[in-house]
């Protein structure tokens, strides 16, 4: 049948490694209260594999989604051939019909449509699915488990989404030698003679179709006590959890690993498991605090997961009191933890070692999204959707055709199904009135035109001050860490990113706007230095760009990123010493104004200093302003990490 998987079958057991991927399916058989299922992982991990094994021992069928679907054969759609001969309104089967006591399957769920997955995760939580188009208005139900693949390199989901997975796991892919070359041999085995290899796993299939099954009916009457429920909302409360269904989803997820266990009592192991794989993907991040080099010698000293390691404590709080808020669950002390052992770096930075620590670029690390809105104060949840990860609808003859709509025109984009459609239900009438010999008889009410939609381009031009005063205040070597760890996140999301510096020496534009934002990496080894800081003639060399700019790609969300410390001391005429240098920037910046282009100031100064010139830059432009320390993203955990890190240090 169209839509279910004909492939070779692929024994779940031989599947190496994916424990915990593994178990999350395993759980979301064992308990029908759990409805959807993520896993996260790089390409090749194994996602598909582990996945699509499921259905032998789950003893259902699976039901992929295509990633080209339309809504008429995901959801369903008017029966043609029912309207045309018998004029009845009948809906066509769609897929997630299909899937009705069946698992359906959507690989790299994160490239759909989000209003697509929106609708299917409705539909799957629901358990109902309701349709309102055409000539059709009918709702049917649908019980069925989603289970979905995202590659992490890959677009991303908004944080809406992902708070509907009830599991969220990555695939513990094996990188030692020894499981790389299992996985090979396994694989090589597999492709020789499938049917020989499943042969093999035959008993272990069996058992665990078995385990599935009974776990099923201890999970139906499994309760959930009163302390276990204090727990979950005591850790979901610690970890800054919004909303209440990641600790429904812990509650279930824990029923099901005791019901696979063979016990109906929910305890503390499950509990910490269960959290694991249900509140790490909906913790919250903080924007605007970076953790220093001293906090992160003793963070990674930690030597334990940091969602393992902020459940444990919330779980097991006598446990953890009692080995010290230094030592791990096995109650042993982190090497490396003496204060004492943490150097002060700042002697680098003192005579002739200075000139090697220029070319050096600071750490990486997660960064906020640069397409956030000034001032908007979002609620969790709420994701910006600019730049290349919008759709947009477009009027031109290019574009994914969506959609339909009634139109007038005399040569539209016809949508053809969608006039067909809309015609249908009328022929009987039609012929028994018209003698037209025609098989179906189109009139101009039928007419739809085709809804496109388009994928944005955006624009990102870094504009980098490589003055002197950076280099004496130690900043380059941090500066071109944030500004790495930027380019991170617009190589994922195929941003075209552009690169150019100015200095007393010269402004150059080091590489024009494109996707290759790879060249980047090298160029930032490599910065001419220059003593003093020429704003006013940068922002003028910006203005001019950008104005040609826009008109070649009027279609793009572009953006200048200014990283500076707006420390102005060059005149547009070198020779000008009266005019102040940081007043004539400001009034080039004010009288700026280039339709289509938004501005980003990241200030170079810490954030702490007492003056900030950037800051006065960042409103003259009315552009969005951080610091270098806003833009790293801090998590729950780990700032309770560095609490304690520093908690112990004070000590």
């Amino acid at each position: 049948m169209p839509g279910h998987m004909m492939v070779p079958h692929y024994p779940f057991p031989a599947v190496y490694g994916m424990e915990q991927a593994k178990k999350a399916l395993m759980c979301a058989m064992a308990n029908p209260k759990i409805k959807t299922v993520l896993i996260k992982g790089a390409s090749g991990t194994g996602k598909t594999l582990v996945a699509r094994s499921l259905g032998e021992v789950s003893g259902k069928s699976i039901v992929n989604v295509p990633l080209n679907v339309t809504d008429e054969q995901l959801f369903g759609c008017l029966d043609l051939e029912s309207a045309i001969k018998e004029g009845k309104i009948e809906l066509q089967e769609g897929l997630l019909q299909r899937a009705d006591g069946n698992i359906l399957y959507m690989d790299d769920v994160n490239l759909f449509e989000q209003r697509m997955i929106n609708g299917v995760i409705e539909a799957v939580l629901s358990g109902r699915v309701k349709i309102e188009r055409e000539n059709i208005s009918t709702t049917y139900d649908v019980d069925t488990v989603l289970i979905a693949t995202m590659n992490v390199h890959d677009s991303y989901l908004s944080p809406v989404i992902l708070d509907h997975f009830d599991i969220c796991v990555d695939a513990d892919y094996p990188e030692d030698e020894a499981g790389r070359t299992e996985i090979l041999r396994r694989s090589l085995a597999f492709d020789e003679d499938p049917d020989t290899f499943a042969s093999e796993y035959a008993d272990e299939e069996r058992a665990i179709a078995e385990k599935i099954g009974k776990a099923k009916e201890i999970a139906e009457g499994a309760v959930v006590s009163e302390s276990i429920a204090r727990t979950i909302a005591s850790v979901s409360g610690k970890m800054g959890i919004d909303g209440t269904r990641g600790d429904l989803s812990t509650a279930n997820v824990a029923v099901a690993l005791a019901a696979l266990d063979g016990r109906s009592e929910v305890s503390d192991v499950d509990l910490e498991e269960a959290a694991v794989m249900c509140l790490s993907h909906r913790r919250k991040v903080v924007r605007g605090r970076r953790v220093d080099r001293m906090e992160k010698v003793v963070h990674s000293s930690v030597g334990f997961n940091t969602e393992s390691r902020a459940i444990f404590k919330a779980v097991h709080p006598a446990r953890d009191a009692k080995h010290g808020a230094d030592s791990d669950p096995d109650g042993e002390t982190p090497e490396n933890s003496d204060p004492a052992a943490v150097a002060d770096d700042s002697h680098v930075f003192r005579g002739k070692e200075s000139e090697d620590i220029i070319t050096k670029i600071g750490e990486t690390f997660e960064t906020i999204d640069l397409f956030e809105q000034e001032g908007a104060a979002k609620a969790r949840g709420a994701s910006s959707t600019k730049g290349k990860r919008v759709l947009k609808k477009t009027t031109t003859r290019s574009g994914r055709y969506v959609g339909s709509r009634f139109t007038e025109e005399r040569n539209p984009d016809l949508a053809f199904d969608a006039t067909v459609r809309a015609a249908a239900p009328y022929q009987i009438k039609r012929h028994k009135e018209k003698d037209t010999g025609m098989a179906v008889i189109i009139e101009k009410p039928d007419m739809r035109e085709k809804i496109r939609e388009t994928r944005s381009s955006s624009t990102f031009l870094f504009a980098v001050d490589t003055s002197g005063s950076l280099i004496i205040r130690n900043r380059m070597v941090a500066v071109k860490g944030a500004i790495l760890s930027l380019l991170k996140q617009h190589y994922v999301k195929k941003d075209r990113v552009g690169f150019m510096t100015f200095n007393e020496s010269a402004i150059q534009m080091l590489m024009q706007p494109s996707r290759e934002v790879e060249t980047i990496y090298r160029l930032l080894d490599d910065l001419a230095i220059g003593k003093r800081t020429p704003l006013s003639a940068a922002l003028q060399y910006l203005s001019d760009y950008m104005s040609m700019y826009i008109k070649k790609r009027p279609d793009d969300d572009c953006y200048v990123v200014l990283v500076t410390d707006g420390g102005a001391n060059i005149c547009l005429d070198p020779d000008d010493t009266v005019t102040d240098p940081i007043e004539e920037a400001l009034g080039i910046a004010r009288r700026m104004n280039i339709p289509g282009v938004k501005w980003i100031v990241i200030d170079s100064e810490k954030k702490f200093d007492a003056v900030h010139h950037a800051k006065d830059l960042a409103d003259a432009l009315r552009a969005t302003y951080y610091t270098l320390d806003d833009l790293k993203v801090v998590t729950y955990e780990e700032m309770n990490l560095v609490r304690t890190a520093k908690q112990r240090i004070q000590k």
